[in-house]
């Protein structure tokens, strides 16, 4: 990966519906090289995928909830299963401490958390806490 890889990814990362004409505008390289250069990011899967981001402002509510989620050590591989595949779960990480699992929710309100995420996450009997942080404001996301 070079200097113009960068480039590109830099670029992608702002606006990932970007036409290989602008973004090779951009980055000084013909359109056709733009496009050989992206297929070979995905294929050393430095891409992985692209989508879109959603405003959440164009939904008046929405809550967003970080999980810490403590599991008995046999059952880290059934709770992981089970929160990959939980709706309004985005994102989970596995991490050192102070748990074992960090988790991103969105949900319409705290009733949905409780209900739809919460309640079934504890109810395996891996789970030993969570801990349950609800965010107020974004300040800052990248993606």
């Amino acid at each position: 990966m070079d200097e113009i890889d960068e480039a590109i990814l830099r670029e992608l990362q702002k606006d990932g519906r970007m036409s290989m004409a602008a973004l090779g505008s951009i980055v000084g390289i013909a359109p056709s090289t733009v496009f050989k250069r992206i297929e070979k990011l995905k294929k050393a899967g430095i891409l992985e995928r692209f989508t879109i981001v959603i405003n959440q402002k164009c939904f008046e509510h929405t809550l967003v909830a970080f999980l810490n989620v403590r599991v008995q050590p046999d059952g880290k591989a059934e709770v992981e299963e089970f929160m990959r595949d939980l709706p309004g779960i985005l994102e989970v990480y596995e991490v050192l401490e102070p748990g074992d699992f960090f988790a991103k929710v969105r949900v319409q309100n705290i009733s949905d958390l409780k209900r739809g995420v919460l309640v079934p996450l504890s109810g395996l009997s891996a789970v030993k806490d969570i801990q349950t942080i609800i965010a107020v404001r974004k300040v800052k996301e990248e993606r």
